[in-house]
Parts: C-alpha cells; structure tokens; sequence
C-alpha cells in the first residue's frame, strides 16, 4: 500500500503515516530484486553436477580441455512491457530482505536468437 491509500483508509494526514512507518515501525520502501527466472531444486543439483563433473575433467586435462569447447545458446528473445522498479516497492524493516521477481511478463512477440562461441 501506498502512504496515499494508508491516509485515506485511515483518515490520518499523509505525513502522519509517512512519520509512524518510518520512524515509529522503522520500515523503509526497498524494491524487489529482479532475476532472469526461478530453478526449482531437482535443477539447481543438475546444474551443480555438471559443474563438478566439467571441473574434474579441467583438472585432469588442464588447458586442452578448454580449447574443446564451444558452447551454443539457443533462446527466444520476447517482446514485453516490463514493471518499472517503483512499482515493486513494498514497506519492509531495516533487515528485511529483498524479494524476487520473475523480469519478463511474456508475450507473443518472439524471436529466435542462437549464440555460437568457443
């Protein structure tokens, strides 16, 4: 809620309520932090055993290792009308985390991108 809506349901002046939620309640607005997108836990364990099983072949092939690989990225670039940051903001205390939100609202405007590079 907005200190505009807290003053009209309440009936108390606007500075008032800025004043109690951030002096009395020591709250502060923070917006939530943006991520490309949320791993459930099955993918986070994929992703970290890979990572440990192309770490082992690094450290028994050295260098020559890495010059074998080329990596390829395939995704879809959409189109999208994104939040502005203000718009996420919520009330929170001093050791409040940030909360996560998902970037992109997709819509049906899309395009194919791959991405080759060694």
């Amino acid at each position: 809620m907005t200190v505009r809506e807290v003053a009209a349901t309440t009936g108390i002046s606007k500075s008032s309520v800025y004043h109690i939620i951030t002096e009395i309640l020591q709250k502060r607005k923070i917006a939530a932090r943006w991520v490309p997108h949320f791993l459930s836990p099955e993918q986070k364990a994929t992703r970290q055993d890979i990572c440990r099983e192309l770490l082992s072949r690094y450290e028994n092939q050295g260098e020559t290792f890495l010059d074998r690989i080329i990596a390829i990225d395939e995704t879809w670039i959409r189109d999208f009308e994104p939040e502005i940051k203000s718009q996420s903001n919520i009330w929170a205390g001093k050791n409040s985390p940030r909360a996560k939100k998902v970037r992109r609202q997709q819509t049906k405007v899309k395009q194919m991108m791959i991405f080759a590079y060694d």
